[in-house]
């Protein structure tokens, strides 16, 4: 279990008191937003990983994209703004590695950056199920901006369905991956997620 200080435990009181006056539960915990230079190392690593291994781990057409796993942990962890700026960082970062998708994936991830910031702190992003769903439910928004972000380029994605398809197994994978993670992640990292 995870040692927290008086001060973020006053910190935390201090938040929810200003915010959700009517509210008679707080939160336990408001953690510190992560370090840019750990964001940095792990978008490294997202697009390393998501470039080499994720096409071997290919399941029904679909790869896991960590980077949008990224994106999504960054925006609850932040705010709308922050996901939106570190969405369009990772998106143009994911669109000079496909070299042929024009600004649709700096679209597409800005959009999915700045709506699960919109999600932070709240009761939303406290609850493992919600969570869960949010990620799945963002996979698919983001694959959706991305085609509408090609089609404004007269770029249109050949065989929908086919793209569908890859679509919603990739919202499964992407929830079965949120599921291990909320799972085993605190047991494993929880002394470094809220070291100061």
């Amino acid at each position: 279990m995870p040692v927290r200080s008086d001060d973020d435990i006053a910190r935390t009181r201090a938040f929810w008191a200003s915010s959700k006056p009517s509210d008679a539960i707080a939160p336990a915990f408001v953690p510190d937003p992560p370090t840019w230079w750990h964001v940095g190392v792990a978008l490294l690593a997202a697009l390393v990983l998501q470039s080499t291994f994720a096409p071997a781990l290919a399941f029904r057409g679909a790869t896991v994209s960590f980077v949008t796993l990224l994106v999504v942990w960054y925006g609850l962890r932040t705010g709308w703004a922050y996901g939106l700026l570190f969405g369009t960082i990772a998106g143009s970062c994911d669109d000079a590695l496909a070299g042929s998708t024009g600004v649709a994936w700096t679209f597409a991830t800005a959009l999915c950056g700045a709506i699960a910031g919109c999600a932070a702190r709240t009761q939303l992003a406290e609850t493992r199920w919600t969570l869960v769903g949010g990620v799945a439910a963002l996979t698919l928004l983001r694959y959706g901006a991305f085609a509408i972000g090609m089609q404004m380029q007269n770029r249109p994605l050949a065989l929908p369905e086919t793209h569908l398809h890859a679509a919603l197994w990739q919202s499964v994978l992407h929830a079965v991956v949120a599921v291990v993670v909320l799972r085993f992640g605190p047991e494993i990292g929880g002394r470094f997620a809220y070291r100061r």
